[in-house]
């Protein structure tokens, strides 16, 4: 046989396109890998965006203009280099001026020493000359350094305090000290404030925050927090069951009433999850910005007392921001925690739902202008006014029967963190940071009885049964042909 018909033989034109095949996909693949390092794109299918920055992380990225070079100090051999490797790539991806490298602390320990970096997983930000350290290579670290990195200057939220307020580096369960440290992380320079020793709240609070204080303001105290809530701050005020911190003529003049009652809830949705009935849970929430984003998302309020909504007054307007569920109730008064009757009576409890969080929008008024002074410096000055508040100008207060829901021990429980830090943005006027924070958060699922029999047919029982109908199906088909 020659070698012409050799070539045209059935075998080797059959291997040729094969080969030719093998090339042609070998190709197509090459040019894809070139594609896709030239110019790299990335496709989250995951329900939950799991594999993407969060919208806060994004939104900090495109502020930054100039070079910002991370550096990852972590062993060379240390498992976690890849994942953090996966994490630093995402902000890279979505800003090219991002740059980060690793640094083995063992073998660099200087460098190290001189960066600051106290234990593997930190990361060093340098933007323009400020360096900001991020303690772990997770993204909730990183952005919390990359927003401290960006601002020069940090807003002031301070929490009253000399009434028994909840303590902010108190550690213990009831303490405040992961809320500090969240709001420290959101941008935030967190500090006290005792308006016995002040006259009037600082200019320079975007914030003030009252939580739970156990002891009533005095008049003077009350008379300033008014002072700053007319002249256009924000107030954030959180009392507990039985406390009203002296507030509640003040509250009562914006519209939103207290009365000396404690919110139970036992439904099944509760017990399943091993909840006490002084622990109500919401899973509806107004249409307010500080909310927009709590599809599906629970909060827990241990101890709450509910609010009451006048909306009566002129240039208020109120919104129930957190509402209880329909099988929650109220029970009046204390007696009946001595006597340990928890179960909801019906001739003295009443019935929810409750609001347990309220927003409440006010209308600014401009001052009046002051009278000109007669034979002194200011006698010159007849008819000069005030600086006043724009037309149509308002501020905020949001109240909440409740604190414990954000202490220590109930702060990363469901969205009780995502709530409190929300609020103060809104309250900042911090719009871009409102978000559902950490994606991929475990959320809670409820089935009803079908659909948990529908689940255990389909998965339990009708994948295997099919797979053996089909096995069956086979080997008589085999033998049948034999």
């Amino acid at each position: 046989m020659s070698w012409r018909d050799r070539f045209q033989s059935r075998r080797v034109r059959y291997g040729a396109g094969s080969v030719a095949s093998v090339l042609l996909v070998a190709g197509i693949l090459g040019l894809a890998a070139g594609l896709a390092g030239w110019h790299p794109m990335r496709w989250d299918t995951t329900l939950e965006q799991t594999q993407s920055l969060s919208p806060v992380s994004k939104a900090l990225l495109k502020e930054v203009t100039q070079p910002l070079a991370m550096t990852v100090f972590m062993p060379e051999g240390a498992g976690e280099r890849q994942g953090a490797k996966e994490v630093l790539q995402l902000y890279g991806y979505h800003n090219p001026k991002v740059s980060f490298r690793f640094v083995d602390p063992e073998r660099e320990p200087l460098k190290a020493q001189q960066a600051g970096y106290r234990f593997a997983g930190n990361v060093l930000l340098d933007y323009q000359g400020r360096r900001q350290m991020a303690d772990q290579t997770d993204e909730n670290a990183i952005t919390n350094g990359l927003r401290k990195v960006l601002k020069k200057e940090r807003q002031k939220v301070y929490f009253v305090a000399g009434h028994g307020e909840r303590d902010l580096d108190d550690p213990k369960p009831g303490g405040f000290q992961v809320a500090k440290t969240a709001l420290d992380n959101e941008g935030y320079a967190v500090e006290s404030l005792n308006l016995l020793s002040r006259d009037a709240v600082p200019q320079d609070a975007a914030v003030v925050i009252v939580a739970g204080p156990k002891k009533p303001l005095l008049s003077t105290e009350v008379q300033a927090l008014k002072a700053y809530l007319e002249k256009g701050g924000r107030l954030f005020i959180m009392l507990e069951a039985f406390e009203d911190g002296g507030l509640q003529g003040f509250l009562a003049g914006y519209g939103v009433g207290l009365d000396n009652g404690l919110i139970l809830d036992v439904n099944q949705v509760s017990q399943s999850l091993g909840l006490s009935a002084v622990m109500p849970l919401v899973s509806q929430y107004g249409p307010s910005k500080i909310t927009q984003d709590f599809k599906n998302l629970v909060t827990i309020y241990p101890m709450a007392r509910p609010l009451i909504l006048r909306k009566d007054h002129p240039d208020v307007s109120l919104l129930a921001l957190a509402t209880t569920m329909s099988t929650s109730y109220e029970k009046l008064g204390k007696e009946w925690i001595k006597d340990e009757k928890a179960a909801f009576d019906a001739k003295t409890d009443k019935k929810g739902p409750f609001t347990v969080g309220a927003q409440v929008e006010i209308k600014l008024t401009p001052p009046k202008s002051e009278p000109a002074r007669k034979g002194g410096q200011d006698q010159g000055r007849a008819g000069e006014q005030q600086p006043a508040q724009p037309e149509g100008s308002k501020t905020f207060m949001v109240v909440f029967g409740d604190v414990d829901f954000a202490a220590n021990s109930f702060f990363n429980l469901f969205g009780n963190g995502d709530l409190f830090l929300n609020t103060t943005n809104f309250l900042a006027r911090a719009m871009e940071q409102i978000t559902v924070r950490g994606a991929g958060k475990a959320q809670l699922l409820s089935l009803k009885t079908g659909q948990t029999w529908a689940l255990f047919l389909v998965c339990l029982a009708g994948a295997p049964l099919v797979m053996l109908a089909a096995g069956i199906w086979a080997y008589r088909r085999r033998r049948a042909r034999r």
